[in-house]
């Protein structure tokens, strides 16, 4: 709701809905790839909306190290990391060794409610040999409400 719909709620006497017993707080997947700010503003919306707290949690694997990652990949991950900070996300760097184990990880210790992925850019020869992060985040924590953000076919 807007601070106007808000005030016109109010002055029709209207009462303001109560928060939720239990608050919502939101975990975007922020990665190096190009569609990576769809996902972010997206799960900023999403949080706006529940009044939530919100991380935008980049898991850096093995080889996505520093002194590994290519410095393209550098500069769009830094780029996306500083839009998310821009609309007031809390960025977290995780490191795991494999993308899946540390969203779970930091899910589960942060108590998050909400997930925002980005549409994987695996073929899916790579999903059907190496699994899908998703489905691995989801058979460890089933409670979450997940939200897939499709990839932008003109970026690819």
């Amino acid at each position: 709701m807007t601070v106007r719909e808000l005030r016109r709620a109010t002055e029709a006497g209207w009462e303001r809905p109560e928060p939720a017993p239990i608050p919502e707080r939101v975990m975007v997947c922020v990665s190096s790839n190009v569609d990576a700010p769809r996902v972010i503003r997206k799960g900023a919306r999403i949080a706006s909306r529940l009044g939530a707290e919100w991380y935008a949690v980049y898991v850096e694997t093995p080889r996505e190290q520093p002194h590994r990652i290519h410095p393209k990949d550098r500069d769009i991950l830094a780029t996306n990391i500083a839009l998310a900070e821009s609309l007031g996300a809390t960025v977290v760097r995780v490191k795991a060794a494999r993308t899946a184990e540390g969203l779970i990880a930091f899910a589960r210790r942060e108590g998050i409610t909400q997930v925002v992925f980005g549409q994987s850019a695996r073929s899916w020869w790579e999903l059907f040999w190496r699994g899908s992060t998703i489905d691995k985040f989801l058979s460890v924590v089933p409670d979450a409400a997940v939200q897939v953000i499709p990839s932008d076919a003109r970026s690819a």
